[in-house]
């Protein structure tokens, strides 16, 4: 089976028949409008007390067995402020129900386990228009790689006279394309924290604590407050220094930071951003790093650049001490840029270790992993939650595959 999700705001029918054509068979179509996808809360209930079935009642939720049963899916997605627009975000962040929690290395990089046999080819179709060669390849890279993580072959539909479909390949993010900028000691940084999670997050954690370090030289803006957004995105206007600090979700922002992108308009000033991951390696962020690098230069603002701080999950079950040696160095790097205009390399590139796992240490991660510890936290959580029998279930799969 082939489904085609059409993610966009405007249905095409005439694309959609051209797309029917090129497969020259039946296309399962499944219409996904604006309110039909829930943004991802990060709640964890998919892994840890419904094991890969997704707690939030909404059309996604019931397309779930269509993305599952099929060979091959074609996403048909709009773009905005130089990348996918939320919409086709939160799409992809809501897949996550169909990987497991549980951790394995490939190339050096964390990656979650299958929780299912075989999953569909992923094709992608975006318009171009109105983005720029670099937002382009921005987009294509970030893409592959998550077909990439999702265990999927990745391809390309684009329009050359016709329609036609080009694989993708693997590639490194092109990060680090643009230098870090300076500015002048800052009065203010306005901080837009944008964890999902209802309840308190990493972020949030992380956070108090600088604006303790930094009391009146710092507003932070937390934008699950969406009554506030409208305000904010006219303020963004006049804010002099700006920072965007979030966690990564399915290799770049959550959703809903990227739905408040979307209503920011070029201005004078400084952006910066924080990227703070639970997979230890800072290249999992680096595709989010190379958007961001694209969304300052649209935005007309001077980039100040990218922290991105890996290995921060489960960072509010740890012990005292060990939390402190986490947060000190990412308090140090908010601080610094206050009071000295710019991110300190250091403490950037400190910050950033590893980039990926060496052949050493990733043999040693393997060695802990077939041991059972790495996965133990998660284990841990399933059984507190009744859930731990459940936890190989495949609850979308068809009888028939």
């Amino acid at each position: 089976m082939k489904t085609l999700f059409d993610l966009r705001k405007k249905h095409d029918d005439e694309m959609v028949e051209a797309i029917r054509n090129i497969f020259d068979q039946p296309l399962n179509v499944v219409r996904l409008g604006e309110q039909s996808i829930n943004a991802c809360i990060g709640c964890w209930n998919c892994w840890l007390k419904t094991p890969g079935r997704c707690v939030i009642k909404d059309q996604m939720a019931e397309s779930y067995p269509d993305y599952v049963n099929s060979d091959t899916v074609i996403l048909l997605m709009d773009t905005a402020q130089g990348f996918i627009n939320h919409q086709a975000k939160a799409f992809l962040d809501r897949t996550i129900p169909h990987y497991h929690p549980y951790i394995e290395i490939a190339g050096g990089e964390c990656h979650h386990v299958a929780r299912y046999k075989g999953y569909p080819d992923m094709v992608f179709y975006f318009d171009i228009e109105g983005l720029t060669n670099q937002e382009e390849q921005v987009i294509e890279d970030y893409l592959c790689r998550t077909a990439y993580h999702f265990k999927s072959k990745a391809y390309r539909i684009v329009k050359e006279g016709g329609l036609e479909i080009h694989p993708l390949e693997s590639r490194n993010a092109k990060n680090q394309a643009v230098a870090f900028a300076s500015t002048e000691p800052m009065e203010k940084l306005v901080i837009y924290t944008g964890s999902p999670r209802m309840n308190a997050s990493n972020s949030s954690l992380i956070l108090n604590i600088a604006a303790e370090a930094l009391g009146d030289k710092v507003e932070i803006r937390d934008l699950k407050e969406r009554d506030k957004w409208e305000a904010w995105a006219e303020t963004f206007k006049s804010d002099k220094h700006v920072m965007f600090f979030m966690p990564l979700y399915v290799h770049a922002m959550p959703s809903h930071v990227m739905k408040f992108i979307e209503k920011l308009q070029a201005s004078k000033g400084s952006i910066s951003f924080f990227v703070q991951s639970g997979f230890p390696e800072s290249s999992q962020s680096h595709y989010l790093e190379a958007y961001f690098e694209q969304l300052a230069h649209r935005l007309g603002r001077t980039y100040i650049g990218t922290a991105i701080k890996g290995g921060v999950e489960g960072l509010m079950m740890r012990p005292a001490k060990a939390q402190e040696k986490v947060i000190e160095p990412m308090v140090k790097t908010i601080v610094n840029l206050v009071c000295e205009g710019s991110f300190n390399p250091t403490n950037i590139r400190q910050l950033a270790m590893p980039v990926r796992f060496g052949k050493g240490a990733a043999m040693v991660v393997k060695l802990i992993a077939k041991m059972g510890a790495l996965n133990s936290y998660w284990d841990q959580h399933l059984k507190e939650n009744n859930a731990y029998d459940k936890r190989f279930d495949r609850p979308y799969l068809s009888s028939a595959k």
